[in-house]
């Protein structure tokens, strides 16, 4: 099986810490580590060679969770150049790294009913585009994600195909399931635009009007239809269990991960 997994770090206090959640990354059986830019890893807080050095050390690789909060799909033009510039930087820091992607939000701070809906559409695929090109440069994939809105995993591919040909997306499965698309639906996603989806965001929610973060199996969204969808197709992207916890233990314990194995081994 192709597919890779990996698990979310947002929230370290130094690198001895960072250093054995890698540790327990790897001892978990995780591809890699997805290292979240806007906490602990932002660029002005963190020594890249000594994330390199460490992430090789216990043989995992790196995804980054590039910056998002500010403005970077903004309608308003130098708004939007400024925030690009920010990810750029970021970029730079996350190659720097050895991260091998990066993903971004498709959103902006702009009110739809304010400003209107295409305004808004357009400042994510100049986004889009003007990071994809400056990933691809430095050897370094761009994935957009789906929010809550202004756009849902359901439009996203079509607008990332319109913004680059090359653009790919991050499937995150809480906010598809909150905004009306469930597992089946999901799976439907994949199946169709798996060559533009190369990274999934695997969390769970007990409720439908909000994502929680849950690992994979303690919620409602039904992961065995994607499962066998990534299976089916033979889809060889990476897979982030994106659950939301200040305890790192966890990275051993209740990450989803022995379950959603166990899904994938069904197909």
């Amino acid at each position: 099986m192709a597919v890779r997994q990996g698990f979310l770090v947002s929230w370290v206090d130094s690198p001895e810490e960072y250093r054995h959640v890698f540790e327990d990354a790897a001892g978990a059986d995780f591809d890699y580590v997805e290292l979240n830019m806007e906490g602990a890893f932002h660029r002005a807080r963190i020594d890249p060679a000594s994330v390199r050095e460490a992430a090789a050390a216990h043989n995992l690789d790196l995804i980054v969770h590039l910056p998002y909060r500010f403005d970077m799909c903004s309608p308003h033009e130098h708004v939007r150049d400024g925030a690009c510039r920010e990810l750029e930087a970021a970029i730079d820091v996350a190659v720097e790294m050895g991260a091998e992607k990066g993903v971004i939000h498709a959103d902006s701070l702009a009110r739809p009913g304010r400003i209107g809906e295409e305004p808004i559409r357009e400042g994510i695929r100049s986004t889009v585009r003007r990071m994809t090109d400056y990933g691809t440069e430095r050897g370094f994939e761009v994935v957009t994600e789906n929010l809550k809105g202004p756009v849902d995993a359901a439009e996203l591919p079509g607008l990332l195909a319109d913004a680059h040909p090359d653009a790919k997306m991050c499937l995150d499965t809480g906010h598809a399931f909150v905004t009306g698309i469930d597992g089946a639906g999901q799976a439907d996603l994949l199946r169709e635009h798996g060559d533009r989806i190369s990274h999934i965001h695997l969390n769970d929610t007990r409720i439908e009007s909000d994502d929680e973060h849950l690992p994979v199996g303690l919620g409602r969204v039904d992961f065995e239809p994607l499962a066998a969808a990534l299976v089916d197709t033979g889809w060889t992207g990476t897979c982030t269990h994106e659950v939301f916890t200040f305890d790192y233990s966890r990275v051993h314990h209740g990450n989803g991960k022995p379950y959603f194995d166990e899904l994938l081994a069904r197909y």
